[in-house]
């Protein structure tokens, strides 16, 4: 296992795209996207404002195109079956895959606060506030993980999941805001609300030094988006059983 997820590792590491719109994309919007003012605590929400729009990027483009499309390659080279054909079946697979992805998450999660402490006037967070920055990346990793699952599987072709993935990377960053100012009405915007990006973003810069809040309302919005994507996985593997068979 330690190997597989050595490999996994270098693998996602290997489609510079993600690691740019994943890693050094949010650093550069969150530095970017900062303009100091003469009042000092102004400046500091401002930052902390601009540190948590940011960070659900991370999440998004290490999980949704580096992952998807790799592990894509994988099935098309027969990669994943050879895999499977020396004991690592698929839920070993997945497990490996998730250990790897969730631990360049949290690196790039980690450098990205570390850096921004350094360059933003960010105050340090409270430990609520870790509470729902180390919650809120977990369950967006998870649900981004069983949404690119679902496309590397459902869909058949290098070329089409490398193009789904591109298509659900800026689409969601589209529907959150985290991509132009659009102002959605309707049917676009509970899509847009669904996906918790925009809860969550508030709910933490809202409460960066606050020591005791509740955030069981942007916790269940989450969840709610984390289970929609752990259903649709499980939807695309029943319809993929009578193909196999």
């Amino acid at each position: 296992m330690k190997h597989y997820i050595k490999f996994e590792l270098k693998n996602t590491f290997g489609y510079s795209i993600g690691m740019i719109v994943g890693g050094l994309l949010p650093l550069v919007l969150a530095i970017g996207g900062y303009h100091a003012s003469n009042d000092a605590g102004r400046n500091k929400v401002l930052s902390e404002t601009i540190f948590s729009i940011c960070l659900p990027m991370i999440p998004l483009g290490l999980v949704m195109l580096p992952f998807t499309i790799a592990f894509a390659k994988d099935i098309e080279d027969g990669i994943s079956t050879r895999f499977s054909l020396f004991g690592y079946t698929k839920l070993k697979q997945m497990i490996a895959k998730f250990i790897s992805i969730l631990f360049l998450v949290s690196g790039i999660c980690i450098i990205y606060f570390l850096v921004l402490q350094i360059v933003l006037p960010l105050p340090v967070p409270s430990i609520a506030a870790v509470v729902l920055m180390i919650c809120g990346m977990l369950i967006l990793t998870i649900s981004f993980y069983f949404l690119a699952f679902t496309i590397a599987w459902f869909f058949k072709g290098f070329n089409a999941v490398q193009g789904i993935a591109m298509v659900a990377y800026f689409g969601i960053a589209i529907f959150t805001g985290t991509i132009g100012g659009f102002d959605f009405t309707g049917v676009m915007k509970k899509i847009s609300d669904f996906v918790p990006f925009n809860s969550f973003r508030t709910e933490l810069a809202n409460n960066w030094t606050t020591t005791s809040f509740d955030m069981s309302n942007v916790l269940i919005r989450l969840i709610a988006f984390m289970i929609f994507t752990i259903l649709l996985f499980c939807i695309a593997n029943i319809h993929l059983i009578p193909k196999k068979n």
